[in-house]
Formats: structure tokens, C-alpha cells, sequence
């Protein structure tokens, strides 16, 4: 991987997203074949797929150039202000899950999904793609995270139509979290943000297959995928980030 990584980041960003459209493929097998839940498919996934990138980033020596070595800073703490607001508007719907166990078994899996899809879009790629430019890496691993998104209308647990407005709060969202990690140089407050969004979801939704949702929530969806798309470019505009640094 080092070495694709040198002759071509693009490649090895492509290599990386194969791996991920892989595992989950085999996991949705095992769905089919074994009977297991949604959920349990899902999270077995992401834990090789943990497994794999935590070996990747051990072979690569990249723990601190991915930012695992560096906490959240004091004067950074208002760069995350807006993500970690919007992260509780799935709650303005309503909260569908109170069960105790439900909501320790949600808060779980959301943090298993964190750190996964952390460690390979804003942890690998990010840090493969950054000698091409600051820009490029960002926009890049932003249409990469968001991409396999429309993957869970293929699986049947996702509407097309919510698939399509998730894809789009998706990149935005990439493009916050990679500007973020690019600015502060530290990716667990990106960790933490991620499995915050997705537990307030799975606290509103109550499942993780989605059946069709109101023309506002969809709304709702692109707007603030559009509202984190243009802050992620003031993040890096606003004060140009120094990425060797990091």
C-alpha cells in the first residue's frame, strides 16, 4: 500500500474504497446466507474493516500524520461549533428509541462506524492524498465517503429518494470533516462528531433501514449537505491550513 500510495495516491484512495464496497459486500452475504440482523451484518463489517484500517495505519507508520497523535486544541474548540449543532437536528422529528439497552447498543454501533469510516476517509485517504493539494484531497475523499451511500438502495434498506438527499448531506459533511482535519490536525473530535450524527439519527429513526421519508426531512437533508459543503470551503479559505505541520 505504501508504494501505490507514492506512484499514485488516487490509486491508493480507489484501493482503499474497494476494500470498504468488499467488506460490506461479503458482510451483506453473510446476511442472506445466515439469517443475522441488518445491524449485525453492519457491524461486523466495520469491525474488520477496523481491524484493517488500524494494520494499515501501523504499517504505514501514519498514526500521526492521520492525526491520532494530536488532541482537540482550546482555540480550534469553535471550528466545530456548526457540525456539532447540526449533528442534533435529526432530533427535531422526535426521539423513537428510549430503551436503555437499545440506546447503549445504538451509542456503541455509532462509535464503531465513527472511528471506521474516520480511520479510512479522513484518517488514510485524506493523509494518501494530501501531496496532491490541500483542495484536491478534500474534495476527492469528500465524492469518495459519500459515494457508497447510494450503495444501501442496491442492499434494500434505504428509499432511493433519502438515499439520494443523504448522499448529498454526505459530502458536505466530508467536506467539513476533511477541512477540520486539515485545520486542526487531529481527527478523534471528527470521530466523536461522526458517531454523534449518526446515534442522534438512529435515536430519531429507530433502525438503520429507511423507508421513505417527507419531502421536508429530504429537504432538510440537502440543505445541510449544501450549508456543510460551503463551510468546509470557508475552513479552508478563511485561514489557508499548513498540512505538513500535521
Amino acid at each position: 500500500m505504501r508504494t501505490i500510495n507514492i506512484r499514485n495516491p488516487y490509486v491508493f484512495a480507489i484501493a482503499l474504497l474497494a476494500v470498504i464496497i468488499l467488506v460490506d459486500t461479503l458482510s451483506s452475504g453473510l446476511h442472506f446466507i445466515s439469517g443475522i440482523s441488518i445491524v449485525a451484518q453492519v457491524a461486523i463489517a466495520d469491525i474488520v474493516l477496523a481491524v484493517i484500517g488500524v494494520l494499515l495505519l501501523a504499517s504505514l507508520h501514519w498514526w500521526e500524520k492521520a492525526g491520532y497523535t494530536r488532541l482537540i486544541r482550546i482555540h480550534d474548540l469553535p471550528l466545530f461549533i456548526l457540525p456539532f449543532i447540526i449533528a442534533f437536528v435529526s432530533l427535531t422529528s422526535g426521539i423513537v428509541v428510549t430503551a436503555p439497552v437499545q440506546l447503549i447498543g445504538f451509542a456503541v454501533f455509532a462509535l464503531l462506524i465513527g472511528f471506521t469510516e474516520e480511520t479510512f476517509f479522513r484518517g488514510l485517504m485524506l493523509t494518501g492524498l494530501l501531496p496532491r493539494g490541500v483542495n484536491t484531497a478534500v474534495v476527492a475523499t469528500s465524492v469518495l465517503f459519500a459515494a457508497p451511500h447510494l450503495l444501501n438502495v442496491l442492499a434494500g434498506i434505504w428509499d432511493p429518494l433519502f438515499a439520494l438527499a443523504d448522499t448529498s448531506a454526505a459530502f458536505g459533511i466530508g467536506m467539513t470533516f476533511a477541512a477540520l482535519r486539515v485545520r486542526t490536525g487531529s481527527i478523534w473530535p471528527l470521530i466523536g462528531l461522526h458517531a454523534l450524527i449518526d446515534f442522534c439519527a438512529l435515536l430519531a429513526l429507530g433502525s438503520i433501514e429507511i423507508t421513505a421519508q417527507s419531502p421536508e426531512s429530504l429537504a432538510g437533508s440537502v440543505f445541510i449537505g449544501i450549508l456543510l459543503m460551503g463551510y468546509g470551503i470557508f475552513l479552508l479559505y478563511r485561514k489557508p491550513p499548513n498540512h505538513d505541520k500535521h
